[in-house]
């Protein structure tokens, strides 16, 4: 969802008393320091940016999906570190409901049959309504959830009775179960239900309302994995352990006064007073975890099995669940159609988290999975089964490093999961740059920029760490071997000559390496130092290489404080600063500044930003900036020659995403209200474009702002 901020709001709510958008900052200069002198800001502004995001199409783990029983253009969807959505019918596209709060790891969700522009999410830090579809929250409860935790893809802990939008149950992933009876603005914990297994606790909530007790259901039933069920008869009051229900109860469902609930073992239906096993034939010690009935004809019912694979068996039964089908079989085969081109054909009910009926359309089926949610307007069909991804508007990738090259492709991106992608452009789904999991790391030579080099590994570990160089941005792949025993790290390639390439291995021993034939041989470096990439598994932040921007013998290493330089494309390294500057604080970005040789800029994220311009001789601090999380050079505006500076910082206390088109001498804000819940982890800023940065999130893939 596009967003326009004005520029004259921004100033008078930021700026108050104030015409302008520029203010003095008087920060003082140590000037007792050669080594740790300060560039310091003499003004800055608020300029209005349009934040969107980069297309790519899912990616991401949807672990849950509602839809409301009798208002069309009400589903809702939950991810574990993407946040949550609502299927915008007109546009078909999926709208994302919480990129204006802090937190959007998404445990539970419940609708109100009553209200239908009402919905509660368990996130994170506890429980929180919408009564518009999503544009606004209130937060009602505060408790410990974890949308990324065990057993997210079972639920859903939170339901609202439908015969009184008063009252709410919250299941909680370790203080049980707490029921309020008006409409969330107090809650009272049931003491009769145990927490259940530690930091899974109470994961399922549905109501049964064809009897009441004071206006609301009597019937309520509770599924805790590993306690089995609790059911209450009066209103939720008291509960007791129902006598044979499953051990651990994935997911559950009322209809007709029969209970329906997928589990670890297979399906089963209570009547009432006896439990019927009615598992798909063959498949009884499964792991069900969807189920749904259909609301116009109940025999009719949909179950899935879920594994850490792909093409997790689906079934339908239409008398009850006395017989089924399996499709994707020779005896029920479907059809796929994919919306995001770069999906391999493989990649069908993966993990299957939940299948749901549309209660408003016969036939109507969804299912969520690892990497989005598909559809099948024709649940019965005979013969096949056609599905459809519906996927525009998710976007969950998870990004580990980008880089955008001067010419060429917009943008390159490495992600979990996917490995990452080349944004020919932004706005249309992109290619899958190489078939492998993990992407974290992607250097291009400078001078000729369609030479690539991409590390990758099938493990989040590091487990099959691969090399790949492209000379023609992605198109084609030459794997290239790397030095023996190692893992991880990050690469860089020379500015003139794709074949001089520098790496550095993963790990607190970690050497460097240097190839003059494009990783065909390796050589091991003399004076560099180890460990300079302190990674044990993808998600390090230690970007400690950067190469010369125009000398294509020069590359630049940063490790605890000093900056180690190379004149001879990597072969031999030599401390270039005498007095240390700060080690890195967590995350750490090198970046040489593009057009000129021996500029260097280190971000220390909370330690802040510091440059060289004689080639780690001396340092100059970046005043401005007391904390630089995330660090990129961009195209120049126009009419000069020197590139942008972009960081995701903090200024004068206020932490956003800052401009300096002057080399840190003043910064302007660029994100005004758009804000960045699944965290910033990289930032590219675009080289042929002045203005557009890219910033890579922690689940919501990738945004991009421009004015």
């Amino acid at each position: 969802m596009k967003k326009t901020v004005s520029l004259f709001l921004l100033c008078a709510s930021m700026l108050p008393g104030l015409s302008s958008c520029k203010k003095a900052a008087n920060l003082p200069a140590t000037g007792n320091d050669a080594a740790r002198s300060k560039t310091v800001a003499s003004s800055n502004a608020v300029i209005p940016y349009t934040w969107d995001n980069v297309t790519i199409g899912g990616g991401g783990y949807v672990t849950g999906i509602v839809i409301h029983p009798t208002t069309a253009n009400r589903m809702y969807i939950r991810t574990d570190v993407g946040g949550a959505y609502h299927w915008d019918g007109t546009n078909q596209r999926w709208v994302q409901m919480l990129d204006g709060i802090s937190t959007i790891r998404v445990d539970g969700m419940a609708l109100d049959a009553n209200k239908p522009d009402r919905i509660y999410l368990a996130l994170n830090d506890g429980v929180y309504r919408s009564d518009n579809v999503g544009q606004s929250w209130a937060k009602l409860m505060s408790t410990t959830y974890n949308g990324n935790g065990d057993q997210r893809w079972i639920g859903e802990c939170l339901a609202v009775d439908s015969l009184t939008s008063t009252v709410i149950y919250a299941g909680t992933r370790s203080d049980g179960l707490y029921r309020s009876t008006n409409e969330g603005a107090a809650w009272t914990k049931i003491t009769s239900i145990p927490t259940g297994t530690s930091g899974i606790g109470v994961r399922t909530v549905v109501l049964d309302p064809a009897t009441a007790v004071s206006g609301r259901s009597a019937k309520v039933y509770v599924g805790i994995p590993g306690s089995g069920i609790y059911r209450s008869t009066d209103g939720g009051t008291t509960f007791t352990a129902l006598a044979g229900s499953p051990t651990s109860p994935n997911r559950m469902q009322v209809v007709d006064g029969k209970l329906y609930v997928s589990h670890t073992t297979g399906v089963t239906v209570w009547n009432g007073s006896t439990w019927k096993d009615i598992t798909p034939s063959g498949g009884a010690g499964k792991n069900y975890c969807g189920l749904s009935v259909e609301a116009s004809d109940h025999l009719k019912i949909a179950v899935c099995q879920r594994y850490s694979t792909f093409n997790n068996p689906l079934y339908r039964s239409s008398d009850g669940g006395t017989t089924w089908q399996q499709m994707n079989t020779s005896a029920l085969p479907i059809t796929k159609t994919v919306e995001p081109t770069w999906w391999p054909t493989s990649w069908f009910s993966s993990a299957t988290s939940n299948i749901v009926f549309d209660p408003l359309h016969h036939g109507d089926l969804y299912y969520t999975d690892w990497f989005g949610v598909w559809y099948t307007s024709n649940a019965w069909q005979t013969g096949s089964v056609d599905w459809t991804t519906r996927e525009k508007g998710h976007e969950e990738t998870v990004i580990l490093t980008m880089a955008a090259p001067p010419s060429g492709p917009a943008l390159y991106s490495g992600a979990a999961d996917v490995f990452g992608f080349r944004h020919d452009n932004i706005n249309a789904y992109p290619t899958r740059l190489y078939n492998i999991n993990e992407g974290f790391s992607i250097a291009y030579c400078e001078s000729s920029p369609a030479n690539i080099a991409i590390l990758g590994a099938s493990g989040n570990d590091g487990t099959g760490t691969v090399l790949a160089t492209s000379a023609n941005s992605g198109n084609t792949w030459t794997t290239r071997t790397l030095p023996a025993g190692v893992k991880l790290g990050r690469i860089a390639i020379s500015a003139t000559s794709p074949d001089k390439m520098v790496y550095i291995a993963g790990g607190t021993g970690g050497a460097v390496y240097y190839t003059t034939d494009r990783g065909a041989s390796w050589s091991a470096a003399t004076g560099a130092p180890v460990g300079s990439v302190a990674a044990v598994d993808v998600w390090s932040k230690d970007f400690s290489i950067a190469a010369d921007c125009v000398d294509g013998n020069r590359f630049y290493i940063y490790k605890s404080g000093f900056l180690y330089a190379t004149t001879n494309g990597g072969a031999s390294w030599t401390q270039q600063n005498t007095t240390a500057i700060p080690a890195k604080n967590s995350y750490l970005f090198v970046t040489a500044r593009p057009g000129v040789t021996g500029e260097v800029w280190v971000s220390l994220d909370g330690n802040g930003l510091y440059k060289t311009t004689n080639g780690g001789t001396t340092f100059t601090k970046i005043s401005a900036l007391s904390t630089s999380t995330a660090l990129s050079f961009g195209a120049p505006a126009t009419g000069t020659t020197t590139p942008t500076a972009y960081s995701y910082g903090t200024l004068d206390g206020v932490l956003g995403m800052y401009r300096s088109t002057d080399l840190g001498v003043n910064w302007d804000k660029i994100d005004a209200s758009q804000k960045f819940p699944a965290g910033v982890k990289v930032i590219a800023a675009d080289r042929q474009v002045f203005g557009k940065v890219y910033v890579g999130t922690g689940g919501r893939g990738v945004l991009y702002g421009q004015q």
